[in-house]
This record gives C-alpha cells, structure tokens and sequence, in this order.
C-alpha cells in the first residue's frame, strides 16, 4: 500500500498542469520578446533572412505573445489589409511544440481581430506547407499556387469566421 501512495505522490508532480496565457504585446520589452521568439524560429532554425523576417509591417501589426508559466514561448500577429484581416509570423519555440500553442494563439488572434473589425469576417494566411493541416484544423482551406517566401513553399490559405 504504502509503495501505491509513494508511486501516486511522485506521478502528482509531473501531471501537474502549465498555466498559459495569451497577451498583446503592447511595450517594447514584449515587441523584444516576440522578435527573440522569431529570430529563434526563423532566422536560426529556418535560415531565413533578418531583413526577410522583419518588416515595416510590425509596426502595423497588433503581435501577441503566448505565456508559459510567464516565460515567452509563442507569437504571432495579425494586421487588417484592403482584403481582411491577414495572420502573420506564428512562431513557437521548438521545445513548446506539439502542445497546442499554435492553436490557442491562432484562435485568440481570430478573436482579437473579430473584436477590433467586426464587420471582417474574411481571414487569410501563408502557410508553410508543413503546417498547412495546423490551420486547416482550424477553418481554413487553401487558394492559388504554391510559392516560395524566405526560401519555403508556402500555400495561400483563406477563411470565413462570422
């Protein structure tokens, strides 16, 4: 009995829940924080160029970083455009995947955006092909060609969210 209740008190510990939490990233140690996060995913891991990375559009953007246990470990962001609303720059850390960040921040950022335009209900993406099934998951579905961005296939894609 007693090797049961050892076994359960030491199983407690490790099932113990990760608090997230998604907020904007509204000062510049956040904006510093999403750019960690993209340069750490794009620029190191996906060889992308910093000057292909970073644009004139952050400063349009509204980013959000996603929180674990209050360290960084997921962005995004979203701008509204003549077409709707375009999600952008979704980013988790390697050792945070396969967690369903990417998810909770996508959806929150489709909320957020709803809230700010809510006369938008068009959305759309370019997706790496890798992740396509991430979003399609999620509503959307793909449009057009495929095509190289930063040196990746990437895949138009597109939704409705009323």
């Amino acid at each position: 009995m007693s090797c049961v209740t050892v076994w359960f008190v030491k199983l407690l510990k490790p099932m113990e829940s990760m608090k997230s939490k998604i907020i904007q990233a509204g000062t510049s140690d956040r904006i510093a924080q999403v750019f960690e996060i993209r340069t750490e995913v794009f620029v190191h891991e996906q060889k992308c160029l910093p000057s292909e990375e970073f644009d004139e559009l952050d400063a349009q953007a509204i980013h959000y970083l996603l929180l674990e246990n209050d360290k960084p470990v997921a962005t995004g962001r979203f701008r509204k455009t003549d077409k709707g609303v375009k999600i952008e720059r979704i980013a988790t850390l390697k050792d945070f995947r396969a967690k369903g960040y990417a998810s909770l921040l996508i959806e929150h950022i489709i909320q957020e955006a709803k809230a700010a335009y809510p006369l938008n209900s068009y959305f759309y993406l370019h997706a790496q092909v890798d992740v396509m099934p991430l979003y399609k998951h999620l509503g959307f579905k793909p449009f057009g060609e495929t095509f190289i961005e930063a040196d990746i296939v990437h895949q138009a894609m597109e939704a409705t969210f009323n």
